[in-house]
C-alpha cells in the first residue's frame, strides 16, 4: 500500500511539472556585442519561446543598470509560441570589458528569475587618464582644477577639432589638438562652484574621425556648505 501511495504521488509531480509553463530562450541566454565604440549603442533581438504545456506569463523584465533598455512583444505565451525581447545597450561612459544582465521573472516554476547576460568590450580613439573628471567636498564660489592626460589609441593621427560642454563653471582647455598615433598631451580642467548640488554632464570632444567624431568626457562635482 505504501509503494502503491508512493508511486502515485510521484505520479502526480511528475504529471504537474510537464504541465507547467517553461520559458526558453531561442540561440542562449548569453551574448556578445563585440568591441564598440565608447558612446555607440547596439541592439540584439532575443526569442523568448513556452516549451511548456501551459501558458507562460511574464510579470517583469529588469535590466542591472540604466545603461540597458529593454522592449518586450508580449507578455502571455501560449504553448509553444514566442515573443521578441529587445535589448539595447549605451556604451556611454563605460570603458573596456563590460558585463551586463537582464532578468526576466514568470510564472515558471522551475526558473522564474531566468537571466540573460551579455558582454561588450569599449574602446574609444581617445583614451582619458583619469577616465572622468571628478570634484568633491567643493565649496559654492571656490575653483578647482584638474589635469586629464589623453592619448591617441589608434595607429592614425586623430584631431580635435573643438571641445564643447554646457556645465556652468567649467572650463576645458587642450595643450594639442593633433595627435600623432600612441601620442598624448594635457588636458587642464578648472571648475567654478557656484551653487550647491550633485552635478554632472559630459565634456564632447568634436574629432575629425568619421567612425568616432565625437567622444565624451563624463564629469561630476559635489558641492556644499
Amino acid at each position: 500500500m505504501k509503494s502503491l501511495l508512493t508511486s502515485v504521488f510521484i505520479f502526480t509531480i511528475i504529471s504537474y511539472s510537464l504541465s507547467q509553463p517553461k520559458i526558453e530562450i531561442i540561440g542562449g541566454k548569453e551574448f556578445d556585442f563585440g568591441d564598440m565604440l565608447a558612446g555607440s549603442k547596439a541592439e540584439k533581438i532575443v526569442t523568448i519561446k513556452n516549451s511548456g504545456k501551459d501558458t507562460l506569463v511574464i510579470t517583469n523584465v529588469r535590466a542591472s543598470c540604466g545603461c540597458t533598455a529593454t522592449l518586450l512583444s508580449d507578455k502571455v505565451l501560449p504553448p509553444k509560441k514566442t515573443a521578441t525581447l529587445n535589448i539595447g545597450f549605451d556604451s556611454k561612459g563605460f570603458d573596456g570589458k563590460v558585463h551586463k544582465t537582464v532578468t526576466i521573472t514568470s510564472n515558471d516554476a522551475t526558473n522564474p528569475n531566468l537571466q540573460i547576460s551579455f558582454t561588450a568590450n569599449i574602446v574609444s580613439l581617445l583614451k582619458f587618464d583619469p577616465p572622468y573628471i571628478y570634484f568633491q567636498q567643493l565649496r559654492p564660489d571656490s575653483v578647482a582644477t584638474q589635469v586629464i592626460n589623453v592619448r591617441n589609441t589608434t595607429q592614425e593621427p586623430v584631431e580635435i577639432k573643438s571641445i564643447q560642454s554646457k556645465i556652468t563653471g567649467l572650463s576645458v582647455n587642450i595643450m594639442q589638438r593633433k595627435l600623432m598615433p600612441q601620442e598624448s598631451t594635457q588636458i587642464n580642467v578648472t571648475f567654478t562652484a557656484i551653487s550647491e548640488g550633485i552635478l554632472q554632464g559630459d565634456v564632447i570632444f568634436n574629432t575629425n574621425n568619421k567612425k568616432q567624431s565625437q567622444i565624451p568626457l563624463r564629469f561630476f562635482a559635489f558641492v556644499r556648505k
